[in-house]
């Protein structure tokens, strides 16, 4: 990928950056179309526009983090120990995401700064916990390598430790989420996974995607700003159907009420 033009690496960037947004835009886009007066169509277009610049940063993040776990797809890391490490990333990040965003619930009243205070600790979050992850599975093929019964031991203990501590969070929390809560969830999800996806390393200096994604970013930046100016209900519905989204536009310019 070396010898690919910088300019085609970018546009490949924005391209694969609109892509995660327009996939993480779907669940909220069909809650917004059910609680306004908004088309479906247009209201996932608005929010996926309103993700690009978001997504334009997240992409590159979690591909610093795909390169800090590239340890646990190492030739050295045998298959247990990749699927350990990968699950103590996963759980241990989203366990924290999920206390964290309890704690900002209660201690938080202006939800544009929980918002805001939530993604900068995603961020941060994301980086440390796969740098861990990655040094975990290199103490587990050493142990392997040394004992192999004690290293297969441990592994099997991290595994089941980090899946039984993100379910026991999730059954702890689910029952007490409002409905803005569990928007707020369901789009987290959405936003993480098309993050992940959007982090694939197949996708990293697409000439397909450096011709389309710019000029279809700006289309979605068009449409998220012309509906948001021109629709009466779109704030007020994003704000009951779509916190997230209503939190990353008060950030921007303010309360739009």
């Amino acid at each position: 990928m070396s010898d690919t033009p910088p300019f085609v690496r970018f546009g490949a960037t924005v391209g694969v950056a609109t892509l995660a947004a327009v996939l993480a835009a779907a669940p909220g886009g069909i809650r917004m179309s059910e609680f306004g007066d908004v088309d479906v169509a247009r209201a996932w277009m608005t929010l996926a526009g309103l993700l690009v610049v978001p997504m334009l940063a997240l992409v590159p993040l979690a591909r610093l983090a795909r390169d800090g776990l590239r340890g646990v797809a190492s030739e050295q890391a045998h298959g247990l120990e990749r699927v350990s490490g990968a699950a103590v990333f996963a759980c241990t990040w989203l366990w924290l995401l999920s206390a964290f965003g309890a704690a900002l619930r209660d201690k938080t009243h202006q939800r544009a700064l929980g918002a805001v205070t939530f993604a900068i600790f995603a961020v941060v979050t994301l980086v440390f916990v796969a740098l861990v992850a990655r040094r975990l599975v290199v103490i587990l093929v050493a142990l392997g390598q040394r004992r192999r019964d004690i290293g297969t031991a441990v592994a099997i203990v991290a595994l089941v430790l980090s899946l039984a501590l993100l379910g026991l969070r999730v059954a702890r929390a689910a029952p007490s989420l409002t409905f803005g809560g569990r928007a707020t969830l369901v789009d987290g999800f959405a936003v993480a996974l098309a993050v992940a996806f959007g982090a694939r390393k197949a996708f990293e200096g697409q000439r397909v995607l450096a011709r389309v994604g710019p000029p279809l970013a700006a289309c979605l930046i068009v449409v998220a700003l012309h509906t948001l100016l021109t629709s009466a209900s779109a704030t007020s519905t994003l704000e009951l159907a779509c916190p997230v989204y209503f939190a990353l536009i008060r950030r921007l310019v303010g309360n739009p009420t």
